[in-house]
């Protein structure tokens, strides 16, 4: 995790996401196994954020599409994940051919 705070420069396999974090952290959801689960403090690190209260609105907005589901005082990829979950996965994986700057 870098030391600059504040919003990055947008990425090319960011664009689309609006962020960088938000990337990162869709990123790091749809590669593990489904029922996998995630604290706040766990994602806030896969998405290169502050544990204390970085990833906030990304997690808020993961919950609201129906992408993860609070469970056992963390959350987990919703069971059954939505119908887009796999379309995402996949969209990010052809992202990764694009050079990250």
């Amino acid at each position: 995790m870098g030391g600059r705070r504040g919003a990055k420069p947008l990425t090319r396999r960011d664009w689309l996401f609006g962020s960088r974090p938000r990337r990162m952290a869709l990123e790091a959801l749809l590669a593990e196994p489904a029922g996998e689960a995630w604290s706040k403090a766990r994602l806030a690190r896969a998405a290169g954020v502050s544990p204390h209260g970085g990833i906030d609105e990304q997690v808020d907005g993961f919950v609201r599409i129906g992408l993860l589901e609070r469970r056992d005082g963390g959350y987990a990829l919703a069971d059954p994940p939505p119908a887009y979950a796999a379309t995402l996965a996949a969209l990010l994986r052809e992202l990764e051919r694009l050079p990250d700057s």
